[in-house]
């Protein structure tokens, strides 16, 4: 079965990729795959993922709904302070790549295992001109309200990441509720913004200044994707 949308114009996908360094691709898969995905990231216990003094947290759906409404505000500015002095984020996760190497046999899992492979890994080195990918990182992630990622540019050390991609799957978004993918120019203003269209991909080279923008409490829905890197290993 072929999950990739088979109408795609790479060549033109490529040209604006040289060009700009990143490419935002409609409807990239087929609509059975990105409406199978859709329903089993509906499906997730998310974990909280954020930052504190001490570094990464993860607080699982069972830890979150064991706080009191006192212990949750405390958690939420605890967040917002350490956003206003360094790198921070707050949205939910669910790792992918965990789950495929515990064997799991969903369809997250599985997958991510097809993302691995060939067909996924041949049409980015099409769009991106990057040939030495070989490795994928990839976890589940909701932005609800409150939730938020800060400018950043996705190096490592540790890692030869090349390139960063996002794969949308939120049926109905609207701008003013935030959860935007935006890119930096150089003095600090936005270049340009990526609306989370449902199945699209978002794809740009690594490092790259780009942040999240915040989602407001008056925001009725989730943004839902599927996210990570692309590296050479």
């Amino acid at each position: 079965m072929h999950y990739i949308n088979p109408d795609l114009d790479t060549a033109s996908l490529s040209a604006t990729f040289q060009r700009e360094g990143r490419v935002l691709i409609r409807d990239f898969f087929e609509p059975v795959v990105i409406d199978a995905l859709a329903r089993a990231v509906d499906g997730i216990d998310w974990s909280l993922s954020f930052r504190d003094a001490g570094g990464d947290r993860l607080l699982s759906g069972e830890q979150l709904s064991q706080l009191n409404p006192e212990q949750r505000a405390a958690l939420a500015d605890g967040i917002h302070k350490l956003a206003g002095q360094e790198f921070q984020f707050s949205f939910y996760t669910d790792s992918l790549v965990a789950a495929a190497k515990r064997g799991d046999s969903d369809l997250l899992a599985r997958f991510m295992r097809w993302m691995a492979d060939e067909q996924f890994m041949v049409k980015i080195r099409e769009i991106s001109g990057v040939q030495e990918i070989n490795r994928v990182y990839a976890q589940a992630t909701m932005y609800t309200r409150g939730s938020f990622l800060v400018v950043h540019d996705d190096h490592v050390d540790n890692e030869d990441r090349r390139l960063a991609y996002v794969i949308n799957l939120t049926r109905h978004w609207r701008a003013d509720w935030g959860g935007a993918l935006s890119f930096c120019a150089p003095d600090g203003s936005i270049s340009e913004s990526f609306f989370p269209h449902f199945n699209s991909l978002s794809l740009f080279r690594v490092p790259q200044s780009h942040f999240v923008s915040y989602v407001p409490p008056f925001a009725q829905g989730e943004r839902t994707a599927i996210t990570g890197w692309l590296i050479a290993a």
